[in-house]
């Protein structure tokens, strides 16, 4: 361990450490003590080290390629292997699913230092690769993949993942009941609910400054990747032009972002406006300005991910309205909570009625709205789901009797029990 550092009480492992994932640390640390984070987030890593949160730079995810992803996984997971030799082995890790391979990592450390962990599924491997890159069903490679993964996930302390649909998928693929929680535990994905919420679009100066006070605002705010259904949005944008109350925002970056970029240069629509990320001072702002907040979710990748920006856009106080197939984790938000509607990817005309609907129909459209937040507030609550991932991972029942050794030990036992 590095001079001057105090001993870690849990060390997470995610190469793509985003705001989730430091929430989380931020949470876990209050109550747990010091905490040692590797990742290769560009981001996150500007924030450097915090209080009881050690950050650790390592390899950054590149997705450009198949080839790349590879690599830097590999190069993370070594990195990964190197860096856990420098801590006792009773220090328990969290591992998340990114680079997809860590939990591999996971079960070999426990088999040979008798390490404890617990695995946090966002994205579901190789499952993603067979339904969306070509990786066929039968190949050696996908075989043995799943047969790591059933085994290095039944040796875990616990597993968590995201959603209802995602732990139907994972539930097929190996047996909760033999890890020690001796279940699958679903954490939801949450948003700051005291910085993100519903503001007047006359008090909101980015609403202002954006002409949007007095529009029905349909915004799409994150990724433009290659499995969002951009080209259904701007076929709904191009459909209601003459419908000049109902304005569509694309916030972002990604592949797709030209796309959007090279229709406003060819048409020239005056119903659609099309921004790069906005700072993080802005964000709350622009997310308040949402009346329906698109979410796509790509589809092949029901049951193996869950769009948590749906979540950002539920506390800002904004109805949804998700493109994707069912059954999947957003149409089972959507339609469990009753805070939007859902409809196929590529509907363009499903889509437009959609949009009407919440035009026409007013009070529809603010209860949806309201519903949202308070599902952000209760269900989606932060705290609730950072006591989860304590129960889950046993981290409580590991550092009791180590909390418990020393004065200040006693105040933080109290705070876990």
């Amino acid at each position: 361990m590095r001079q001057g550092r105090p001993r870690p009480r849990l060390l997470i492992l995610n190469q793509m450490a985003g705001p989730l994932t430091w929430e989380l640390a931020r949470d876990l640390s209050r109550q747990l003590g010091p905490i040692a984070l590797l990742t290769g987030h560009p981001e996150t890593l500007a924030k450097g080290s915090q209080g009881p949160i050690s950050l650790f730079p390592s390899v950054s995810y590149n997705r450009a390629t198949s080839l790349s992803r590879g690599l830097t996984w590999l190069m993370y997971l070594a990195h990964a292997f190197i860096w856990l030799q420098r801590w006792p082995a009773d220090i328990p890790c969290l591992l998340f699913s990114n680079p997809p391979l860590l939990p591999w990592l996971g079960y070999g450390l426990r088999r040979w230092r008798h390490r404890p962990y617990a695995v946090m599924i966002h994205d579901i491997y190789p499952d993603v690769l067979v339904r969306l890159k070509g990786l066929a069903e039968n190949s050696w490679m996908t075989r043995v993949w799943r047969w790591l993964n059933r085994v290095s996930y039944e040796a875990a302390d616990g597993v968590m993942t995201l959603g209802d649909c995602m732990a139907a998928t994972l539930a097929g693929q190996f047996d909760p009941a033999r890890t020690k929680a001796g279940r699958l535990e679903i954490i939801h994905p949450w948003a700051d609910t005291a910085k993100l919420r519903p503001l007047p679009k006359g008090e909101n100066r980015f609403a202002r400054s954006q002409a949007q006070v007095g529009k029905l605002t349909v915004m799409y705010s994150g990724n433009m990747g290659m499995g969002h259904d951009i080209e259904t949005m701007l076929g709904a944008a191009r459909r209601l032009r003459p419908a000049r109350e109902i304005h569509f925002m694309f916030i972002g970056a990604g592949p797709k972002w030209q796309i959007v970029a090279d229709y406003l240069r060819q048409e020239a629509p005056a119903n659609v406006t099309l921004l790069p990320w906005q700072p993080e001072a802005v964000v709350p702002f622009s997310l308040a300005a949402a009346d329906v907040a698109l979410v796509s979710l790509e589809a092949g990748a029901e049951g193996l991910a869950f769009p948590s920006k749906a979540l950002s856009a539920m506390a800002a106080g904004s109805a949804l309205l998700g493109l994707s197939n069912t059954p999947s984790d957003l149409q089972a938000l959507i339609e469990r909570f009753h805070c939007g509607l859902n409809i196929k990817p590529g509907d363009v005309e499903g889509l437009v009625q959609a949009i009407l609907t919440f035009r026409d129909d007013t009070s529809f459209l603010h209860q949806c709205r309201r519903t949202a937040r308070l599902v952000a507030e209760s269900t989606f609550a932060r705290s609730r789901n950072v006591r989860k991932v304590l129960d889950t991972i046993g981290i409580m029942k590991i550092h009791n009797s180590v909390l418990s050794r020393s004065p200040q030990g006693n105040k933080d036992a109290t705070l876990l029990q």
